[in-house]
């Protein structure tokens, strides 16, 4: 992807959520945490190094858009973006609460933003626009579907994350799958009770309560692709049973100081992880490195 390209998608985000100083363009609102990944046994059906040993992990929390005062039980995905390890020798990920994107392409992206920035009469989205962008793409609907079909999260540690994306995983023989990291807890949802009650911020009180009392902690695994499922379009449900491989297990421990130079570009990828072959993820390094840039600025 061009830096021309990544310009206009960063300024699409931009338009649609405004412009807010020293906040990513998307998932603004969000707080950083650390703890430590710990391989499982199972990982040895991969050929992956990095994942034989345990690593300092750092990630950061968020709310999916481009507001950082957005409210906590919005009807948006949560994110989760995860380094394992330090510096060159990390693998680091872009995981979010739906288990699909909502969109396979740059143009597509754009679109589904312009069709949701605000009309001036209006004071929001102009339903009229975003119905006939929903009617002319109908890949996006799942996505949109889960959001609207599941109550958002109680915590941060009571949500599962996927990456969408399909990598390929060396081995004998190699395979290819998306991720998931599964909560121990189980993923619990807010009730019609807590939605009216619990106040508009309070995902970060709640995580802080959690990590007092114990650390929390997810299973990172992949769910192998069967022969029928779509690998190269990140909107495409995989449906029915399938093999999973766990690769171990993902503990956060505590609350870290945001650091605003933390960037988690999954190009960064260690050795025996294969890009994911769909053309959401070929953006994702020059769009991070246009986002970053600004709210350096």
């Amino acid at each position: 992807m061009s830096s021309a390209q990544a310009e206009t998608l960063i300024d699409a985000l931009n338009t649609t959520f405004g412009r807010h100083e020293r906040h990513r363009a998307s998932h603004a609102k969000g707080l950083q945490v650390r703890g430590r990944f710990l391989s499982a046994s199972s990982a040895d059906k991969v050929s992956v190094p990095h994942l034989r040993a345990e690593h300092p992990v750092t990630a950061r929390f968020s709310i999916g858009g481009g507001k950082p005062g957005i409210s906590d039980k919005s009807p948006t995905v949560r994110g989760l973006g995860l380094r394992i390890g330090t510096g060159d020798r990390s693998w680091a990920l872009a995981l979010i609460s739906a288990p699909v994107f909502f969109a396979s392409s740059g143009e597509q992206f754009r679109a589904f933003l312009v069709a949701r920035q605000p009309d001036p009469d209006l004071g929001g989205p102009n339903p009229v626009r975003v119905k006939a962008f929903n009617e002319a793409n109908p890949n996006t609907l799942p996505h949109q579907k889960y959001l609207a079909d599941t109550a958002p999260c109680q915590s941060y540690t009571t949500e599962r994350y996927h990456s969408g994306h399909a990598y390929g995983f060396d081995g004998a023989p190699t395979v290819v799958g998306r991720l998931v990291m599964e909560p121990e807890q189980g993923r619990h949802g807010l009730s019609e009770e807590q939605m009216a009650s619990t106040p508009d911020d309070f995902l970060a009180d709640a995580l802080h309560a959690s990590l007092a009392e114990q650390p929390a902690r997810w299973n990172l695994k992949i769910v192998v692709a069967n022969k029928s499922d779509e690998t190269s379009d990140p909107t495409v449900p995989w449906d029915g049973a399938h093999r999973e491989i766990v690769l171990g297990t993902i503990e956060i421990t505590d609350l870290a100081p945001d650091d605003p130079h933390e960037v988690f570009d999954p190009a960064m990828m260690p050795k025996g992880v294969h890009a994911p072959q769909d053309a959401v993820f070929g953006l994702r390094s020059a769009a991070y490195a246009v986002s970053y840039a600004r709210r350096q600025s």
